[in-house]
């Protein structure tokens, strides 16, 4: 699609030097693209989105079928993977990452560096600081907070204004109830409960996450 049919489309349309839009793509009203965001296939890209940063050094990529919603704004080096979801109002930093059907909910906030792995949920207003790393299937539930370098590894579940301090490793499965404080390591599958929190009891065999998929 030439810029000019793209803006026909699309009122308000920024691009900058070289970017190309490719068929099957949805351009919302007042978007702006910077040079270096590389699209694909399939993207909607919703009103007053802004992607990548002007002047930035390390681009943007676009995979295929990606939703950016209105007013997201995708910072420079990020990657957003196939089939991901960046809500409303939501920001993903410089080089994070976002990964395969993922979904970054309304408001929520990827510091620089941080990454969302594969089909993991972030509800509204989810903080993670820079450089958090959150696991493939992790759930995150709304208003949480996530420290700088802190880990949630593979399917753990964090409630809703939950804080994980920075660098705490959460385990595999473990379960962080909605308002808890999180100081220390926690381990696989441990139940964590209040401030501080503490180890409650361990999720059972039923709650596993191969047994609802």
């Amino acid at each position: 699609m030439s810029p000019d049919d793209a803006s026909a489309r699309a009122p308000g349309l920024r691009l900058g030097a070289g970017v190309e839009l490719p068929e099957g793509i949805h351009v919302g009203a007042h978007v702006t693209i910077h040079a270096g965001v590389s699209l694909s296939p399939g993207c909607v890209i919703q009103d007053g989105v802004v992607l990548g940063v002007d002047g930035g050094e390390m681009g943007v990529e676009i995979e295929e079928e990606v939703a950016i919603c209105a007013l997201a704004t995708v910072g420079d080096g990020a990657v957003i993977q196939a089939r991901a979801i960046i809500g409303d109002q939501s920001l993903v930093g410089d080089a994070a990452l976002v990964g395969p059907d993922a979904v970054v909910g309304r408001g929520a906030r990827l510091a620089m560096g941080a990454a969302v792995g594969e089909r993991a949920r972030l509800q509204t207003n989810v903080m993670l600081e820079e450089a958090a790393l959150v696991e493939d299937d992790v759930f995150v539930g709304p208003g949480a907070r996530i420290g700088k370098e802190a880990l949630l590894r593979r399917a753990c579940r964090v409630g809703g204004a939950a804080v994980i301090a920075r660098r705490v490793e959460v385990g595999e499965e473990a379960f962080v109830a909605a308002g808890a404080d999180v100081r220390g390591d926690v381990p696989e599958r441990a139940v964590m409960i209040g401030r501080p929190a503490r180890h409650v009891r361990d999720v059972g065999e039923e709650d596993l996450i191969e047994r609802w998929r």
